[in-house]
């Protein structure tokens, strides 16, 4: 499946401070690429078509599937808090 990374996206990865949380989200949004439903991935409720996956305690990868042209996007990348979850659509 081809894997497209928004802007918005790639500067919340690249906002990220901690290596080890950043190499452990980059990975899990390259894997998706390959599984786009991993075990433990969850449609967001309120959004349309939005699934997200845990990626340790803190973050999450938000992202949605186009099975039409074999294309997953990664929509965002936001630590887990009140505001993960806004400004998706």
């Amino acid at each position: 499946m081809k894997l497209r990374i928004r802007r918005r996206a790639k500067k919340e990865l690249l906002d990220i401070d901690d290596n080890a949380a950043f190499f452990a989200v980059l990975k899990a949004a390259l894997d998706l690429g390959e599984n786009p439903r991993p075990r433990g991935y969850d449609k967001v409720e309120g959004s349309e078509g939005i699934y997200r996956v845990w990626v340790g305690r803190d973050w999450r990868v938000l992202y949605s599937i186009h099975a039409d042209r074999n294309e997953l996007t990664v929509e965002a990348v936001r630590k887990k808090d009140e505001a993960t979850y806004r400004q998706l659509d």
